[in-house]
């Protein structure tokens, strides 16, 4: 190759792309199109995860420590164990708690494949031309806000709160302003439901039905009914979560 030959568009857009998708979406999906980069993205959404998680990990572990002698000492099933039983249930809940950080580029991977079949099927279904590279590239991209930003925030907050505030693991859901703070009194399952709604969310969705408008090239409907979907299968699986805290 000539010395004065141009770097391949991947190595050429693919940092540059990642912050684009925050202050410039438009530019960045644009781009995407062409060069359908996800590396650096990748990298950013996964340190930004990890860091948030780890700073995270005093807040999350006294909530779960709390959770759980609540619920020894109020469910019936817990009475029927022996004390050696219970004791094994608490250290295994709060190992879990304390090494699940380690999984967090695997979880953003996994959320990333969800997105991006989601997008496809809806790029098929409404005639769009999106392929899973060029879907997997945005959906990683958008994970920097969605992922990454969110769990930077959630930690930067848990952090100035102190790990003594949290006294549940639905006080985790709390953390980012959210419609979950309006309801206060709701069931653990309404709360998370409705602590979905918040900042990051929506900045997600947006960013998707961006996406299958630009790099797709779907309706304004199918980008918005994907976008919502998407947000109703996680906010679904976090009122599922929230039921069992």
């Amino acid at each position: 190759m000539p010395a004065h030959a141009s770097a391949p568009p991947e190595r050429q857009n693919g940092f540059t792309t990642a912050l684009n998708v925050i202050i410039a979406p438009h530019e960045a999906f644009k781009t995407l199109r062409i060069a359908p980069t996800w590396g650096w993205a990748f990298l950013i959404a996964g340190v930004l995860g990890l860091v948030g998680a780890v700073m995270n990990l005093p807040a999350s572990t006294h909530g779960t420590a709390a959770s759980i002698a609540h619920q020894m000492a109020t469910n019936p099933q817990y009475a029927q164990m022996s004390e050696v039983q219970r004791q094994q249930l608490q250290s295994y809940s709060l190992a879990a708690v304390r090494f699940g950080w380690l999984f967090v580029p695997i979880f953003l991977l996994l959320s990333v494949l969800f997105q991006t079949v989601i997008m496809l099927a809806s790029s098929a279904i409404g005639g769009g031309s999106g392929t899973f590279k060029i879907l997997w590239a945005c959906a990683m991209n958008i994970a920097i806000p969605g992922f990454g930003l969110y769990y930077l925030a959630t930690g930067i907050i848990a952090l100035v709160r102190g790990p003594a505030t949290y006294n549940s693991s639905l006080d985790s859901f709390l953390t980012i302003p959210s419609l979950g703070w309006l309801l206060p009194h709701g069931s653990p399952a309404t709360v998370a439901f409705f602590s979905t709604i918040n900042p990051f969310s929506i900045w997600t969705l947006y960013l998707t039905a961006g996406a299958m408008l630009i790099v797709a090239r779907t309706s304004k409907i199918n980008a918005y009914l994907v976008a919502s979907l998407i947000w109703l299968i996680a906010a679904a699986f976090s009122m599922w979560a929230g039921s069992r805290s």
